[in-house]
């Protein structure tokens, strides 16, 4: 054990690989979490609702510690603007995986990356080349394969808008000045989405019973501490030669799918999943 500790402390990037497994071990137990509450009267919205009132309680005190010139008003359109998409992604998420397996939705989920290049010329006008257009469509090709047509689930379209929101944040992101605070970030996007949230959760508001309370509070600290864990592997090592250790995370919440849930994924989840795999890592090195 201690021979294995000092490998790590010796090896930047194998260190930000082992963290970036061990919070993609963390999410897939979020994701567990999610699905768990999906089972019970809580709505979607009244979910992201309190998510969001959680999470920027917890950061308010770290914020307010902030230089006025690091807590991101400046930027306050697009963290509003990025709130929202959030906002918009994590309903989705939600509703997600509560009508489709865990492996299932995960996968799908992986089109963000691919849907980031398109974005990025649309709304950031970024040169991208040709060859970029050609992978997205190969990851998309697998997306299908994962959805299989001949057994289509409409909650497959709700899991393409989770990915679809999570690529338009993360280009969004890249108008915010270098040297920004990452925790300011984390804390205007969702306290800017706060109010959207509660006026659609309160229409089919609902009371929490207890162990929904215990499971909402996990998932949102699941959440705080995967977020963290990211910036901490990301800024070890580049990204380009420790982000496929993100895939770990369709093994984690399939093998979990299986033992908790029982559900097993037909062949075409596992090669649709490595297809969209594959167009990921071509997409990088195509940059």
């Amino acid at each position: 054990m201690e021979r294995i500790k000092a490998r790590l402390s010796a090896d930047s990037q194998l260190l930000a690989i082992f963290l970036l497994v061990l919070g993609n071990l963390m999410i897939s137990f979020g994701d567990v979490l999610v699905k768990l509450m999906g089972q019970s009267q809580i709505s979607p919205y009244q979910y992201v609702f309190l998510r969001f009132t959680m999470t920027s309680l917890l950061l308010l005190p770290f914020w307010w510690r902030l230089a006025p010139a690091r807590r991101g008003w400046g930027q306050w359109k697009i963290h509003f603007l990025r709130g929202h998409l959030l906002l918009m992604g994590s309903a989705c998420v939600f509703v997600s995986l509560m009508y489709l397996p865990l492996a299932t939705a995960n996968a799908v989920f992986y089109a963000a990356p691919l849907l980031t290049l398109p974005l990025a010329v649309l709304l950031s006008r970024e040169s991208v080349r040709p060859a970029a257009y050609g992978v997205s469509l190969l990851g998309f090709g697998g997306i299908l394969v994962v959805l299989n047509p001949a057994e289509w689930h409409w909650a497959g379209w709700v899991a393409l808008l989770t990915a679809l929101s999570m690529a338009a944040s993360n280009v969004l992101v890249r108008r915010l000045p270098r040297g920004r605070s990452v925790l300011a970030t984390l804390f205007m996007t969702q306290a800017l989405a706060i109010p959207a949230s509660l006026a659609l959760a309160l229409p089919e508001w609902q009371p929490i019973p207890g162990d929904i309370w215990w499971l909402l509070i996990g998932a949102t600290l699941v959440g705080i501490i995967y977020q963290g864990i990211c910036i901490m592997a990301y800024a070890m090592a580049d990204a380009s030669k420790i982000a496929a250790s993100e895939y770990s995370g369709l093994i984690f919440v399939t093998l979990m799918g299986m033992v908790l849930f029982s559900e097993f994924p037909d062949w075409n989840v596992y090669l649709g999943a490595l297809v969209v795999i594959a167009a990921i890592g071509l997409q990088r090195r195509l940059r």
